[in-house]
């Protein structure tokens, strides 16, 4: 392919990605999808239990999820033969560059979709133009489906050149959302000496790159299942233990929790669920949350201040408490001499026409939020590399994670030669680390 077939692929792979949204862990036909067309550029990925970790997975559905997501996949015309290498593991992992050559670069493009519906109003671009999601009750409302884009065109763009004097890895993660997924990937990255993550939007305008966040903050989602006893409300409630009661006083507890003064902290329940019937004592309720804070530190103290919490409630009616840690993530900041040297790169591009391909270019701007990318970074920079965090800004519709979420399709071939570059730079060049 060359450069202006690669552009116009960009928008249509990200628009099927789109249509085919998948929570995290049931990437099933994404997972084909990505991996057949890097087939068709010559490349040999690797998919789901040939690069994922099963046993560190965190957050996985149900097995009859699974299964149904599998078949869903066969029935969206998946590959067979792709279906059966990976098991029930999703994600892709494929190397450019000679084999024997060292690997210099690990890049990393998440996933999946969120347990949310999409928008279906005549103004919200997916929908009026037919590639909204057709899977009810999941959608991209974070970018990802662009980031899985970004990825294709860069192994499009890198395999078009000069062939690499050394290798990058692109790897494409499942279950980013609740920072699931980078876990399982983590032998991915280990003998990589660089690191480098992108993500769309996160409040910075289209033709804005930002190469170094910092500030991502340290993250433990949780699940709290409280058990008691069901009884007649109004007959013997006294034989009751109410689980929508101790599950209700531990979300205002959580809530209470005092924050910290010499960083970011951050707590947040999502869903609080349980009882069946107006008149019977709640038998069972389920608290899902988050805690957030900008050190390790801060982050396990936290938790563990949520954990008392949970099971103070608990006890106070009489509950059994279960706490599953369902997703969790470390604080990272990105490094400032592989940031400056992706900016300086970015600043010296410039579009056919001669202009600046970025409107502005910035090396450090704060995160203020969570991405198991961090994973991934601080294993590559505890073996003494370099790892980065990069924003690609682009105009959003509506935040992340609302249902009309949609992002500016024109901010991603600028982003692309970006990174095309940034490969070539590194992987080029002898005087980077490998």
């Amino acid at each position: 392919m060359d450069a202006p077939a690669i552009r116009r692929a960009l928008s249509r792979w990200r628009r099927e990605l789109h249509a085919h949204a998948e929570e995290g862990w049931t990437e099933f036909w994404t997972t084909a999808h990505i991996a057949g067309i890097l087939q068709n550029l010559g490349l040999s990925p690797r998919v789901g239990r040939e690069v994922i970790d099963p046993g560190a997975r965190m957050g996985l559905p149900d097995p009859q999820r699974l299964t149904a997501a599998r078949r869903r996949a066969r029935d969206e015309g998946a590959d067979e033969e792709l279906l059966r290498r990976m098991g029930d593991c999703t994600g892709v992992v494929t190397d450019m560059g000679p084999q024997a050559a060292p690997l210099v670069l690990a890049v990393r493009f998440d996933l999946d979709a969120l347990p949310l519906t999409e928008s279906h109003a005549p103004e919200h671009a997916p929908a009026a133009n037919g590639y909204a999601s057709r899977h009810a009750g999941q959608c991209h409302a974070c970018g990802h489906d662009a980031h899985a884009a970004l990825g294709l065109g860069l192994a499009a763009l890198l395999q078009s050149g000069p062939p690499l004097r050394r290798r990058v890895r692109l790897l494409f993660q499942p279950a980013e959302e609740g920072v699931r997924g980078a876990a399982a990937m983590l032998d991915q990255v280990r003998d990589a000496p660089c690191f480098l993550a992108v993500h769309v939007g996160l409040g910075q305008p289209t033709g804005t790159l930002v190469t170094g966040a910092s500030g991502l903050l340290a993250s433990t989602k949780f699940d709290a299942l409280f058990t008691g006893r069901a009884a007649h409300a109004a007959k013997a409630p006294q034989e009751g233990r109410d689980a929508l009661k101790g599950a209700a006083t531990a979300l205002l507890g959580l809530h209470d929790l005092p924050r910290y003064g010499d960083g970011e902290s951050r707590i947040h329940v999502g869903e609080l669920r349980g009882g069946g019937a107006r008149n019977v004592v709640a038998e069972t309720a389920l608290l899902r949350g988050e805690t957030r804070a900008a050190s390790g530190d801060m982050a396990g103290d936290l938790f563990a201040r949520a954990r008392a919490v949970l099971e103070g409630a608990a006890a106070m009616y009489g509950l059994a408490c279960r706490i599953s840690v369902v997703g969790e993530a470390p604080a990272a900041d990105s490094d400032a001499d592989l940031a400056a040297r992706l900016a300086a790169l970015a600043r010296s591009l410039r579009t056919e026409q001669g202009r600046p391909l970025f409107a502005q270019v910035k090396e450090q701007a704060v995160m203020g939020a969570s991405d198991d990318a961090a994973a991934f970074m601080r294993a590559v920079q505890a073996a003494g590399g370099r790892a980065a965090y990069a924003i690609l800004g682009s105009d959003l519709k509506a935040g992340h994670h609302a249902p009309d979420f949609d992002l500016d399709e024109a901010s991603l071939w600028p982003g692309l030669c970006w990174l095309a570059a940034a490969c070539r730079e590194l992987a080029d060049d002898e005087g980077s680390p490998a």
